[in-house]
C-alpha cells in the first residue's frame, strides 16, 4: 500500500485548520485513524483515502486556504485506499500550551 505525506504551514488558529483538515478528508470519503498534537505548534493527523480521491483532497485543502505539499506526485486515479498523513505546522508567536498532569502512582 502506497503511502503519502501532505506537509502544510499555516498562520490559521490552530483549531480551525485542524476542522478544516478533517472536514476535507471526510468530503473525500477518507477516513481519520489517529491524531497526534504537539503543544499548539503542531498536529499530524494520519488517515485513508480512496486512491482516485487524493487529488480531490489537495484540491480541497487549497480551496480551504491550506496549501499542502507533497514529495511524490500524485496518482491520477487508482483502484482501492492509500494511507496518507497531513503534517500541520503553526507559525505563530504564542506560548507552548501548559497542560496541569495529575499525579499518579
Amino acid at each position: 500500500m502506497k503511502f503519502f505525506r501532505f506537509r502544510i504551514v499555516t498562520t490559521m488558529d490552530r483549531n480551525a485548520a485542524i476542522s478544516e483538515v478533517g472536514e476535507a478528508i471526510s468530503k473525500c470519503r477518507g477516513w481519520i485513524e489517529n491524531q497526534v498534537f504537539f503543544s499548539n505548534k503542531a498536529a499530524t493527523i494520519r488517515f485513508e483515502i480512496p486512491a482516485d480521491r487524493l487529488g480531490k483532497f489537495q484540491t480541497d485543502l487549497l480551496e480551504r486556504g491550506l496549501r499542502s505539499y507533497i514529495d511524490d506526485e500524485l496518482p491520477h486515479g487508482g483502484a482501492g485506499d492509500v494511507k496518507a498523513t497531513v503534517s500541520l505546522t503553526f507559525a505563530h508567536q504564542e506560548p507552548d500550551l501548559k497542560r496541569e498532569v495529575p499525579p499518579f502512582g
